[in-house]
């Protein structure tokens, strides 16, 4: 089902994300203990717009979950906590 950008970003904004801008892009980068980590996805400048599956699937991908895992990390079901426990538990930050 496709999501709101907006609801999106302010979702992984809460989760630890922070944001950087290039021309054509935002990269959202999870931060751990205010350092950057290698855990990004990638957005485009629409704010308005509506994010397909197909995107969705992408950024799940990027921030290294299933789709249902990423649709629970939006929807609050999948805590900050949670989500830098699996990082760490299957090596993708320390």
């Amino acid at each position: 089902m496709p999501r709101k950008a907006r609801v999106v970003h302010r979702a992984l904004l809460r989760k630890g994300f922070r944001t950087t801008e290039s021309s054509h892009r935002r990269y959202r980068y999870f931060r751990l203990s205010g350092e950057r980590t290698n855990v990004f996805t990638v957005t485009s400048h629409g704010s308005d717009r509506d994010i397909n599956n197909h995107l969705l699937g992408q950024m799940a991908r990027q921030l290294h979950l299933s789709r249902r895992q990423f649709d629970d990390l939006i929807d609050c079901r999948l805590s900050q906590a949670d989500y830098e426990a699996m990082l760490r538990r299957d090596g993708f930050i320390r």
